[in-house]
């Protein structure tokens, strides 16, 4: 009876053994919380500890509602990428948050078994992109362990779709910043190891604090060269501001499988895991508690928590509640954002000013809006010169960087691109601080050249070389407005043009209106084609006999027209010829197009030099095209395929309307309606 009752005294040791040793382990587990933690928290202890680290509950209806803390955390924030990981252990009921900072964890690697290892993760993220705004933080997945089926891999990461924050922000090539098999996870590895490149060599030796980058790792990234990369990511990416999140699939750690064995499963099961500088692993016997320890020391020695998880179906509902949100200017983060030099993309083929602009569909509205968005500065004149590798390529002519000058052989789109700035120019600056003058420097009266641009309300008058007579007259009067600005910017009186002087500018006010005082006089920007042709005209050429008086008014233009608010854009076919001209000596930018792209023709294609020594490849905007047809169509419905969206996006050839306007002519149109709009005061006619 002895021996039913108690069991026989091998199995009352082999029982008492395990107990004990497992009593052991979970003493080793509490021993990292201070017994005067044992004591109950209080109401002002919980308040503030969901201040500074929200629970779950409080992240779910920031999202919901949306409430006041979303995106509140910029990147000099406090606690700005510190996640709650979970609640110390207290006897009298949960305890303070036990939290991870990732700025100096740097990388932060999960084990522990599937369903526990991703909620989680989920929490983490949704923490994360409640917090931080688009502007912020970026988050870039790569699920391509081929050890699992794509629909488990989609399945659980599918929510992670829908978040504003897995948009590329940084020119890269993708619908969405997701990598579910091996060339995805290439080129995302490879776009933030040129990030973390620039960043490095940019910065030196100073700390990062701009916008960061999450990198979720679920399992093994792929082959070689892709665990290679994640893996310095992992140890370097912190100083360029990119953290990895590394998962690794592991039997929970118990008495059974001690914590060193997770870490040695974990960094099997995903290389990179061992490279990140704080790991948090699961344990207990069902995977609800969670060790914070950093490789190198005693695992035992880590703060053990109650892990914080979410299911799926929250996860889903948080994320489409945020998809839909945008962050209003001025939020937390959005000027550090636009400090961060953008990932390097191809250059298109082709691409369309209005695109460039802003301006897809060009209406008054529209245009008033651009207008006004610039007119706090009126002493410059922004210039879109086209798509560059990481966006928009932009300028500005000011004082002192007042005149252009471009250059480039037959057929590399030298006439077309004069278009596009002269339409930049006026699509941000009203007619009344901002007129125009087109001359062409080659070419028979009648021919197209800058002709096109001539329905602009900003352009004063289009001239062409082959009419010697109004060309000197035009000389003559250049030269008169540069003389007139320069009185009137010493507060002299403004001379009445003399009667003998022929007005080749048609006047904007009526005659006999008072004149502007000089810093109202809108700002005059020549534009001039072929300039080669007027500086060594050839025998015979009807231009000829005036060409020398102009070239000596714009050349004056290059020297004075700076400081008088008159600026040159100017180009040339042959740069032999116009190479010791002061238009050249005196650009600020030189615009050099080879309308190359390899050996495939690409009109359009260039280089820009810019007055700080850089340079940038771009390819100009087209303006004189026709309205796109894909324009015209309604919007295109496709399945949702997750697998699918880290590729690039797939872009519908452009065909353009054979019998509609131009871009430019619907442009036009819309600026003559706005400037009929706008309150336009009394103008100097300019020049006269």
């Amino acid at each position: 009876g002895a021996a039913e009752a108690g069991g026989s005294p091998a199995t009352r040791r082999g029982a008492g053994g395990l107990a004990r040793r497992w009593a052991a382990w979970r003493s080793e587990t509490r021993g990292a919380v201070p017994a005067a933690d044992a004591a109950p928290c209080t109401g002002a202890d919980r308040a503030a500890w969901d201040l500074h680290h929200p629970d779950l509950t409080t992240v779910l209806l920031t999202a919901l509602g949306p409430g006041p803390r979303l995106w509140e955390r910029g990147p000099e924030h406090p606690q700005a990428l510190t996640l709650r990981i979970g609640s110390a252990h207290r006897s009298g009921g949960p305890g303070e948050p036990v939290t991870v900072d990732l700025r100096s964890a740097g990388s932060l690697g999960l084990a522990g078994p599937r369903v526990r290892l991703s909620a989680l993760a989920r929490s983490l993220l949704a923490q994360l992109t409640a917090l931080h705004g688009p502007s912020t933080l970026e988050v870039v997945l790569i699920a391509a362990d081929r050890s699992r089926e794509a629909a488990d891999r989609t399945g659980e990461w599918g929510w992670l779709g829908w978040l504003p924050h897995v948009r590329p922000a940084h020119g890269q090539d993708c619908r969405l910043l997701l990598a579910y098999d091996g060339d995805q996870a290439a080129t995302r590895t490879t776009e933030l190891l040129r990030r973390l490149d620039e960043t490095v060599h940019a910065s030196g030796t100073s700390p990062y604090s701009g916008p960061r980058t999450v990198l979720v790792v679920d399992g093994d990234p792929g082959p070689a060269p892709v665990r290679d990369a994640v893996s310095r990511l992992a140890a370097e990416g912190p100083t360029a501001g990119i953290h990895v999140l590394c998962l690794a699939e592991t039997p929970s750690a118990t008495p059974a499988s001690p914590l060193d064995d997770t870490v040695r499963t974990a960094g099997e099961a995903s290389p990179p895991f061992r490279s990140c500088g704080t790991f948090a692993l699961l344990s207990g016997a069902v995977a609800t508690a969670v060790r914070i320890v950093r490789p190198g020391r005693r695992h035992a020695e880590g703060i053990v928590a109650t892990m914080d998880g979410v299911s799926a179906a929250w996860a889903e509902r948080f994320a489409r509640a945020l998809a839909s949100l945008r962050e209003a200017e001025g939020a937390p983060g959005t000027d550090a954002a636009a400090a961060v030099p953008r990932a390097e993309v191809a250059l298109p083929r082709a691409c369309r000013l209005l695109d460039d602009l802003g301006l897809a569909r060009a209406t008054p509205a529209a245009i008033l809006s651009r207008w006004a968005a610039n007119a706090a500065h009126p002493g410059r004149s922004p210039l879109t010169l086209g798509a560059g590798p990481r966006g928009p390529v932009e300028a500005a002519l000011t004082v002192e960087h007042a005149h252009l000058f471009l250059t480039g052989p037959a057929g590399s789109g030298k006439t077309e691109m004069l278009r596009s700035l002269a339409a930049a120019l006026a699509a941000d600056s009203p007619p009344d601080r901002l007129a125009l003058l087109l001359l062409d420097g080659d070419g028979p009266v009648g021919t197209a050249g800058l002709a096109a641009c001539a329905d602009l309300p900003h352009v004063e008058d289009h001239l062409v070389a082959g009419d010697p007579v109004r060309m000197r007259e035009f000389a003559q009067s250049l030269s008169a407005e540069l003389k007139r600005r320069a009185e009137a910017a010493t507060d002299g009186p403004a001379p009445a043009p003399s009667a003998d002087t022929t007005r080749v500018i048609s006047p904007r006010r009526p005659e006999g209106a008072s004149r502007l005082p000089s810093r109202l006089l809108p700002r005059l920007v020549v534009v001039v084609d072929d300039f080669d042709t007027l500086v060594d005209p050839a025998l015979g050429n009807t231009g000829r006999p005036s060409a020398g008086s102009v070239v000596r008014a714009l050349e004056a233009v290059a020297r004075d027209g700076a400081r008088l608010g008159v600026h040159l854009v100017a180009a040339s076919g042959r740069p032999d010829r116009t190479a010791d001209t002061t238009a050249t000596r005196t650009a600020a930018f030189h615009i050099a197009l080879t309308g190359r792209d390899g050996d495939d023709p690409a009109p359009g294609r260039g280089t820009v030099h810019l007055p700080d020594g850089t340079r940038s490849a771009f390819q100009a905007g087209r303006v004189s095209g026709r309205i796109p047809r894909t324009a015209t169509l309604r919007p295109t419905v496709i399945p949702l395929d997750w697998t699918r969206a880290g590729d690039p996006p797939t872009r519908r050839p452009v065909r353009e309307l054979g019998n509609g306007p131009t871009d430019l002519a619907l442009l036009a149109s819309a600026m003559t309606r706005a400037a009929d709009k706008a309150p336009t005061p009394a103008r100097h006619a300019s020049p006269t």
